[in-house]
C-alpha cells in the first residue's frame, strides 16, 4: 500500500520527466513477486488477444474481395465483428488494472499521453501520471463496463446484419450515426478551440 502511495506521489512530481511506460515499470518493480508474475502473464494474454481482431480483419478483407461468391450480409457482419473482437483485449486490460493496481496496465491500452496546455507566451506538454490504488481500480472497472457495452452493442448489430433484421438494424445504425456525428463535430470544435488558444498564446 505504501509503495502505491509512493509511486503516485512520485508520478505526480516527476510527470514532466517520465512517460507512462517508465512510471509503470517503476511501479511494477516495487510490487511483490506474485504481482510481477501476474503482470507478466497478463501482458502475454493481452498480446495474444490481439490475434482475434487481426483474424477478423483478415476475414473481412477476404470476404470483401470475394464479394461475388459470398452472401452480402456476410461481408457486413464480418466488418461489424471487428470492433466486437476488441472486447477481450479491453476486458483483460480492465482486469489487469484492478489486480495490479495501476492504470493503464499496458502500452496497448494507453501509450504516452500528453495534455497540451496553453499559457501566456508558451505551450506546456504535461504528461498524464500513472493512476494507482483506488483510482486505478475505478478506471479498471470502468474499462470492463466499457468493454461489455461495446461487446453488447456491436454484437447485436452484427447479429442483426447477419439475420437481415432491418427492424433492429435501422435504429441501431441511426443511433451510431448520431454518436459519430456528435463525436466528429466535437473533435472539430476542440481542434479549433485549441488552435485559437495557441494563436492567442503566441501573440502575447
Amino acid at each position: 500500500m505504501n509503495s502505491a502511495v509512493g509511486i503516485s506521489e512520485a508520478g505526480s512530481q516527476s510527470a514532466p520527466k517520465q512517460d507512462l511506460r517508465a512510471q509503470l515499470a517503476e511501479y511494477v518493480a516495487q510490487q511483490s513477486a506474485p504481482k510481477q508474475s501476474f503482470h507478466k502473464w497478463m501482458r502475454i494474454l493481452e498480446w495474444v488477444s490481439l490475434a482475434l481482431p487481426v483474424g477478423v480483419f483478415a476475414i473481412a478483407l477476404y470476404l470483401s474481395f470475394a464479394w461475388q461468391s459470398v452472401p452480402g450480409q456476410a461481408i457486413a457482419t464480418a466488418w461489424l465483428c471487428f470492433p466486437l473482437s476488441l472486447t477481450p483485449l479491453i476486458l483483460l486490460s480492465g482486469l489487469h488494472a484492478i489486480i495490479l493496481g495501476a492504470y493503464p496496465p499496458n502500452n496497448l491500452l494507453g501509450k504516452t499521453m500528453r495534455i497540451s496546455i496553453s499559457v501566456p507566451g508558451q505551450e506546456v506538454d504535461k504528461l498524464v501520471p500513472l493512476r494507482v490504488g483506488s483510482k486505478a481500480a475505478a478506471w479498471g472497472w470502468g474499462t470492463i463496463v466499457l468493454a461489455l457495452v461495446i461487446g453488447a452493442f456491436w454484437g447485436v448489430i452484427a447479429w442483426a446484419a447477419w439475420t437481415v433484421n432491418l427492424a433492429l438494424l435501422t435504429p441501431l445504425i441511426t443511433f451510431l450515426g448520431y454518436v459519430l456525428g456528435i463525436a466528429i463535430a466535437g473533435s472539430i470544435l476542440f481542434a479549433l478551440f485549441r488552435d485559437i488558444s495557441r494563436r492567442i498564446a503566441r501573440s502575447r
